[in-house]
Order: C-alpha cells, then structure tokens, then sequence
C-alpha cells in the first residue's frame, strides 16, 4: 500500500472513530476531529513498525468485527460468571506465563488489553510475544486449562498462520 493511501486509511479511520465517540456533528467536533486525527496520524504513523522496519499487517476490517463482537461476548459472560465466582471463596488468584508464538506484537498487545478487559482476569505484563496473566481459578488449575479459553476466543481469531 502507498505510504500516502496508507496515511490517509489511518486518518479516516480515526476521524470516524472521533465522530463515532462523540456523538455529535457540530462544526467544533469536526475541527478538533480533524486536527486531533491529523496530529495522532502524522505523529504515530512511522511508529508502527516491526523490528525489520517493515509496517505490522493489517487486520482484516471483517476479522476485527468478528474479534471485536466477540470480545463484547466474552467481557458479558465473564462478568456473570465472575460475579459468581466472588461468593465462593475457593477461588484464589493464579498469575502464569502464556507465549503467543503465531502472532506479531501487534495482535499480542490487542489480545493483552482483550484479557484485560474481560472481568476475572488481568494482563499484568507483555514481554515480546508472551503476557503474564492472572485470573481468579480454583488452586491447582493446570497452566493449560487457565490458557485455554484465551488461546480459544482471542489468539485464535487473530492468528496470522491462517490468513
């Protein structure tokens, strides 16, 4: 993609957010809309690149809708059955390390703040392609029972392997 029409996709994708937040079309909405777009685009586009200095992959916009009604669907169920788990106290907070080899850091962060956002469970630290996790479980969960609803609902939407 030219470095101009790649600009320009950022640009109009924030302004459509702003506009989506705000929920209002006034003309001062739209100025501040425009220059805080402008300023955010021009100021972080050279930011996202890899290692390499090559720009991260785009997400396809019919993956991040998926992704994204998921993630809704999950923050839902979560909260339910978070807020069972409360009043049983044979809970207790497990803190484990869950690599995400397939995935570049990009996809790693988005699936970081997924986990956060998603009550019962917290991203404590992203280190190149691992997060630390805890999440309230049962003492002596196994590692791979704690990963697997993550690997299942976030990873796995946002593999890179099968695009």
């Amino acid at each position: 993609m030219k470095p101009l029409l790649a600009r320009f996709k950022l640009f109009a994708i924030l302004f459509i957010l702003w506009l989506l937040m705000n929920g209002n079309i006034k003309i001062i909405t739209i100025g501040i809309g425009l220059v805080v777009s402008f300023f955010v685009t021009y100021f972080s586009y050279d930011s996202l690149l890899d290692r390499k200095g090559k720009h991260f992959k785009s997400i396809p916009f019919t993956k991040l809708i998926f992704y994204f009604f998921n993630l809704f669907l999950q923050i839902f169920k979560s909260a339910f059955h978070f807020s069972l788990n409360v009043f049983k106290e044979e809970y207790v907070p497990i803190v484990f390390k869950m690599s995400l080899e397939h995935l570049d850091p990009l996809r790693v962060a988005i699936v970081a703040n997924s986990i956060t956002l998603t009550p019962g469970t917290i991203s404590i630290e992203m280190i190149d392609q691992s997060i630390y996790v805890m999440v309230l479980a049962k003492p002596g969960t196994p590692v791979e029972v704690l990963e697997k609803p993550i690997r299942e609902k976030f990873e796995k939407l946002l593999n890179t392997e099968g695009s």
